[in-house]
Order: C-alpha cells, then structure tokens, then sequence
C-alpha cells in the first residue's frame, strides 16, 4: 500500500476556490511522476484519488450490469461529479464550484473557507474546518482487534 499522504493541515480556500496542496502531498505524487488526481464527494467530504487507483473503482463500477436505483444514484454523484485536478507551479488546485457545494464548503465573495486536509495513505480529502472538528471519535479497539489490528498507540 501506498503511503503518500499521512499528515493532515488546516487550510484556507480563497473566494475562487483555489487551494494550496500541501507541499508534503505534491513532493509525494512528482516522485511518482504523478501529476495529477481525482476529485469526487463522498458523503459530505471531498475525496482525492491516485489516477490508477480511480480507474481500477471505475473499472469495477462498470462491471455492475443491474445496479439498483440506490447504486445508480450514488454512482451520478460520485462519477458524474468527479474532476481530474491538476496542480499549478505554485501548488494550487481550483476545486469546480459543484463539488464544494456538494461537500458542504461555502465560499462567500471576498472571504476565504476553512478546511482540513486530512491524508489518509493513498489518498487524501478534504473536509469543511467545521465539519471535521466536529467529528466524534469512537472507540473502535474492538473492531480492530477483530480484524487483527493491535492499538499500540
């Protein structure tokens, strides 16, 4: 498994969208020569994928031949929504107005949003500041330690 993107850092959007990557997450991607990612929603959160590991989910996707009206849905919000993002020379990233409408980030004239990138291994997402924040951890020793996982932490 790929681990490229591990640490997370508040961030501030400005008024067209536009978001420095993390110099961290860019650095990781130019060693592999990738130069750019997906970008889809996922349940109210931005979510930024590898091109490979984007074409394997709509390799599977497509392989659905009767999906239910449920799946159909989903699949109209996640692909039909999904932007291929490149990065400037600076490091930014001009995030399409849907997919921030969708994930719940506003951006009003002249002033910039909070969010929190967040790397979680082969991708990363972004999360309205608020949003993010307002996350209550459970407790999940349990579930781990089921799927063989020890908190050692």
């Amino acid at each position: 498994m790929q681990r490229l993107f591990c640490k997370s850092s508040q961030r501030s959007l400005d008024d067209k969208g536009r978001l420095m990557l993390p110099c961290a997450y860019r650095q990781a991607l130019e060693e592999q020569g990738i130069t750019s990612f997906w970008l889809t929603c996922l349940y109210g959160r931005l979510v930024a994928c590898l091109p490979a590991d984007w074409e394997a989910f709509m390799e599977r996707l497509n392989g659905i031949s009767t999906p239910s009206p449920a799946l159909v849905r989903f699949m109209a919000k996640t692909v039909g929504l999904a932007e291929e993002l490149t990065w400037t020379a600076q490091g930014r990233v001009r995030i399409p107005q849907t997919l921030l409408k969708e994930a719940g980030i506003v951006l009003h004239s002249g002033q910039r949003a909070e969010v929190m990138v967040v790397g979680m291994f082969s991708r990363f997402e972004i999360w309205d500041l608020e949003r993010f924040n307002a996350i209550d951890v459970e407790d999940v020793s349990q579930e781990l330690t089921a799927r063989g996982i020890d908190l050692v932490l």
